[in-house]
C-alpha cells in the first residue's frame, strides 16, 4: 500500500492536467506501482504504465479503470449472520447444546417417532441420533452439555450421558425441569449441572455433581410462581428466573395433559408448535402473568427475592458473565396488554435488575424472546422470534456492550422460531429452529471468521 496513494494522486492530477502528469513525472514506475498495488490484470498494467498511452487516454476511461480497479482491490468481508445449515431435523426441537466450537446435540420431538437427541460432529450441518430409548409420551424440554457429559430435561425427569452422546440413562432425584445448564465456566469439567423447576411440588433448582447421574433439589418458598430458568455462575451463586402466562391466553392450543407451564412460550402451541401468523388478541387477559428473579449466594440454603412483577409478563431464559456472578441478564415476554412486548432486563451489581431492552408489540407484529446467553463480558444473544401477519421470523438480538444497549435488527430468518440457543465464543454459536411454515425442525449457526 506505500505507492497506492502517490499513484492514485498522480491518476487524479493526470485527470485534470494531462501535461501536468508529464511534467512532473508521472512515471512509469508509479503507474505500475498502482496497478499492480490493485491486482489489475498484467495487459491492464502494462497499457497504464506506458506514458504515451496514459498522455492520449481519455479521463474519463482511465477514471472508470481506477474505480473498477479500487473495487477489485478493496478486501471485501461477508457481514457475520445467522443462517439455517441444517432442516428437517425433527418436528420441533427445544434444546441445543454445544460443549466445542463443532460437536453437539439437539433434542426435540419427531411425529411419529416420539422424542430424539440428535448430535453433531460438523458444525451443525449434519445430524445423527443418539442411542436412547424413551416413552412415547415423554416430552423433551432442554438440553446442556460440557466436555463428555450432556444433561436433557423433561417434563417426566432428566437424563445424563457420560460418553459423548454415545448412550443416554435416566437420572434419579430429579423432577419437571424446563432449563439445564452447567454450573460455572464448564460445570467443573463436565461433573456439575443445575436443572430449574418442580420437584417434589416445590418450586426451585436441582444441582448434580455427578455429570447428571444424581440430583439434589433445592427448593424455596420465596417463589411465587413456576421456577423456569436458572443460572449458576458459581458454585454458590444461583439466579431463578420465573414466571407464568395466563392459561386462557390461546385456549385452543392447550391439552388438558400439558399444563401452560411446560410450554417454552405463550405463543407454543401445547404439541411444541407455533403458529405460523400472529394476529393480537381482541379481548386480552393480563390478569395471569408473573414474573419473578430469585437469588442464592450460599448454595441454595437461603433465597432473597430481586425482582417480582405481576399482570405485566412473564421471564424466560438467563444467563451471567462468565467472569462476574453479579452481571446477569434475562428475557420476558407477554402478548397481552399496554406492556406486550419482549423485553431484556440486566443486573450489574447482582441486586438490582432494569430493563435494558423493549420491543412493544403492535397490530401486525409480536414479539418474543425465548432465551440469552453470554460468550464473555461484553458479546450475548437473545433469541426468539418476530410473528408477523403473513409469516414469522426467527429473531436474533445481540449485545457487545454487556447488556446495556442491544442491536434487534440485524439478524432475523424468514419462516422460522429460534428455541433453543447455546453460544461457545463470540464468533459461534448455535440455536434450535423451528421452521413454522412446514412444521419441521432446524438448526442455525451463528460464523464470524
Amino acid at each position: 500500500m506505500r505507492g497506492l496513494v502517490p499513484s492514485l494522486t498522480c491518476v487524479a492530477l493526470f485527470c485534470r492536467l494531462p501535461r501536468v502528469v508529464w511534467l512532473f513525472g508521472c512515471s512509469s514506475a508509479s503507474l505500475r506501482s498502482f496497478t499492480t498495488t490493485l491486482f489489475l490484470p498484467s495487459f491492464l498494467a502494462s497499457l497504464l504504465s506506458h506514458r504515451l498511452v496514459c498522455a492520449k487516454m481519455n479521463c474519463a476511461v482511465l477514471a472508470v479503470v481506477a474505480c473498477v480497479a479500487l473495487a477489485i482491490a478493496s478486501p471485501v468481508r461477508a457481514i457475520p449472520t445467522w443462517s439455517v445449515v441444517a432442516k428437517d431435523l425433527l418436528t420441533t426441537d427445544l434444546g441445543i447444546a454445544f460443549p466445542e466450537a463443532n460437536t453437539g446435540y439437539t433434542a426435540g420431538d419427531a411425529n411419529g417417532a416420539g422424542p430424539a437427541i440428535l448430535k453433531s460432529t460438523d458444525g451443525g450441518h449434519t445430524w445423527n441420533q443418539c442411542n436412547a430409548t424413551f416413552g412415547p409420551d415423554l416430552l423433551l424440554l432442554a438440553a446442556t452439555a460440557a466436555k463428555d457429559a450432556i444433561v436433557v430435561t423433561s417434563i417426566f425427569g432428566e437424563l445424563y450421558s457420560d460418553d459423548d452422546g454415545n448412550s443416554f440413562h435416566l437420572s434419579v432425584g430429579g423432577g419437571m425441569s424446563q432449563s439445564a445448564r452447567y454450573i460455572g465456566v464448564n460445570g467443573d469439567g463436565g461433573k456439575r449441572f443445575g436443572v430449574a423447576g418442580t420437584y417434589h411440588g416445590r418450586q426451585g433448582v436441582a444441582i448434580s455433581e455427578d455429570g447428571g447421574k444424581l440430583f439434589k433439589a433445592f427448593t424455596t418458598d420465596e417463589l411465587f410462581t413456576y421456577s423456569r430458568y436458572g443460572a449458576y455462575p458459581t458454585d454458590s451463586t444461583w439466579y431463578v428466573a420465573a414466571g407464568e402466562f395466563p392459561s386462557t391466553n390461546a385456549t385452543e392450543a392447550v391439552r388438558p395433559d400439558l399444563p401452560a407451564r411446560y410450554r417454552r412460550s405463550e405463543f407454543m402451541a401445547a404439541d411444541g408448535r407455533f403458529p405460523a401468523s400472529y394476529n393480537r388478541t381482541a379481548d386480552p387477559n393480563v390478569a395471569g402473568y408473573k414474573a419473578q428473579i430469585v437469588k442464592t449466594t450460599d448454595g441454595g440454603n437461603t433465597w432473597s427475592t430481586l425482582f417480582a412483577q405481576n399482570d405485566t409478563f412473564y421471564f424466560n431464559g438467563i444467563d451471567c458473565n462468565p467472569s462476574d456472578p453479579n452481571h446477569c441478564c434475562a428475557v420476558g415476554e407477554s402478548a397481552d396488554g399496554a406492556d406486550a412486548g419482549a423485553r431484556i432486563y440486566c443486573t450489574f451489581d447482582g441486586q438490582n435488575f432494569n430493563r435494558t431492552f423493549y420491543a412493544p408489540y403492535t397490530q401486525a407484529k409480536g414479539y418474543s424472546l425465548i432465551d440469552f446467553r453470554f460468550a464473555n463480558e461484553t458479546f450475548g444473544w437473545a433469541v426468539g422470534g418476530t410473528l408477523n401477519a403473513i409469516a414469522p421470523s426467527a429473531w436474533f438480538v445481540v449485545t457487545n456492550d454487556g447488556g446495556r444497549t442491544w442491536d434487534a435488527q440485524t439478524h432475523t430468518i424468514p419462516g422460522y422460531y429460534a428455541l433453543g440457543l447455546d453460544v461457545v465464543s463470540e464468533k459461534v454459536a448455535y440455536a434450535a429452529v423451528d421452521n413454522l411454515i412446514t412444521q419441521t425442525s432446524g438448526v442455525a449457526k451463528y460464523f464470524a471468521l
